[in-house]
């Protein structure tokens, strides 16, 4: 078992520590006797209630989902906030350093792989956002691509892509709403990201499958 794997069975434990039914009421979640139901990035997940393991549904099938990245993001939005009720999200959107006191808050090396992925297939960046459940935004700050996610119906985020021209390299951003540190820990911004730039550039490949 490799240090990922031990990471996520700790995940699938805290999960387990909590009372589901809090969870369901909170998020307000489908759920019956042996899952929990929530969409994540478009794609229905469910998480069993007696071993918390995760699964995605594709071709048919559910799937034991093996993203490390996808099932840390869907165990800290559920389990991270501790209060009653869900936390309320303000509709304001800054950078992830907004929200960070001290750390590694510039993920510009990280997106500038991306950026130049999508970099000249504005159209196919466009289908392959759509097809996770983006919707597209009037532009924002000049981008040429302004997108907003769910990753799950009670938290998004949106992304900004500008191509690149004679004077400027492409840039991608991801920008959070402003309580996004009352949904999640900062290490995990870093997951979801990952999880997001990777199943669009697999979109765009035709490779897209949960799994």
């Amino acid at each position: 078992m490799d240090n990922y794997d031990l990471q996520v069975d700790i995940g699938k434990r805290i999960f387990l520590e909590h009372d589901q039914e809090k969870l369901i009421r909170k998020f307000r979640l489908e759920a019956d006797e042996r899952h929990i139901y929530l969409t994540y990035m478009n794609t229905p997940c469910r998480i069993n209630r007696n071993d918390g393991g995760v699964e995605e549904y594709s071709k048919g099938a559910w799937k034991n989902c093996r993203s490390f990245s996808t099932v840390m993001t869907v165990y800290d939005l559920l389990c991270y906030h501790q209060g009653v009720d869900a936390p309320a999200l303000t509709g304001q959107w800054c950078a992830v350093g907004t929200f960070v006191v001290t750390g590694v808050t510039n993920t510009e090396t990280f997106t500038k792989r991306y950026a130049a992925i999508f970099d000249g297939r504005l159209d196919e960046l466009k289908a392959a956002c759509e097809s996770l459940g983006g919707i597209l935004q009037p532009p924002m700050a000049g981008a040429d691509l302004t997108c907003c996610f769910g990753v799950t119906p009670f938290f998004p985020v949106l992304l900004q892509f500008w191509q690149g021209d004679d004077e400027f390299p492409p840039k991608l951003m991801l920008l959070w709403d402003r309580n996004t540190d009352k949904f999640l820990h900062f290490e995990t911004t870093f997951y979801l990201q990952g999880d997001l730039l990777e199943r669009l550039k697999s979109c765009m490949e035709g490779t897209y499958d949960p799994e």
